[in-house]
C-alpha cells in the first residue's frame, strides 16, 4: 500500500496537477453545476412560438457594476473575491467577499457562480487567453412590472 497523498506515473514519478486538469475539471464542475441546476426544472427544449408568448416577464437588473468599456459597455454584476486580487487577463478586481453574486434586483434564492480562466488554441496553433464568468441563479424574483415570478438563470 502506497500510503495517502498523490498517486504515481508508471516511471515512478509523481502525479502532477496541472493548469489543464485544473480547467478541465472546473469546467466539467461547472457544466455539471449548470445541468444540474436546469435538470431540477425540468428537460430543456427548443421553446415554440406558444412557450415564446407565454415567457415569464423578465427580472430587473442589479443597480450598479461595472463599464467594461466599448465594445461591451456596462454590466450589471459584481464580482465577488479578495479586495487585493484580480482576474488574470482582464484585470477586472475583486470588490469584496459580501458583494452581490445574482445579477437580478428583488432576488430570493440560490446563486452559483464560478470564475474560469485559461487558454485555448486554436486548428492553427494560436493561443488565446480567456476568463469566463459563469453564474447560474434560482428562486424567486420581482419581475419589471411588479408579478411575482419564479424561475432559473444562466450567465454566461
Amino acid at each position: 500500500m502506497r500510503g495517502h497523498g498523490m498517486g504515481r506515473r508508471q516511471d515512478g514519478a509523481p502525479l502532477r496537477f496541472g493548469r489543464r486538469r485544473l480547467l478541465v475539471g472546473t469546467g466539467a464542475a461547472a457544466a455539471a453545476a449548470v445541468v444540474g441546476a436546469v435538470g431540477t426544472i425540468g428537460a430543456a427544449r427548443p421553446a415554440s412560438a406558444t412557450a415564446l408568448r407565454q415567457a415569464k416577464p423578465v427580472p430587473s437588473p442589479i443597480p450598479g457594476g461595472i463599464d467594461t468599456g466599448p465594445p461591451v459597455g456596462f454590466i450589471h454584476w459584481f464580482l465577488p473575491g479578495p479586495v487585493n486580487a484580480s482576474t488574470p487577463f482582464a484585470k477586472i478586481p475583486g470588490l469584496g467577499l459580501d458583494v452581490e453574486p445574482s445579477t437580478i434586483t428583488d432576488f430570493k434564492g440560490f446563486t452559483a457562480f464560478a470564475i474560469l480562466s485559461g487558454q485555448a488554441e486554436d486548428s492553427d496553433g494560436t493561443v488565446y487567453n480567456v476568463e469566463y464568468d459563469v453564474r447560474v441563479m434560482q428562486g424567486e424574483y420581482i419581475a419589471a412590472g411588479g408579478s411575482r415570478q419564479q424561475g432559473v438563470f444562466g450567465f454566461f
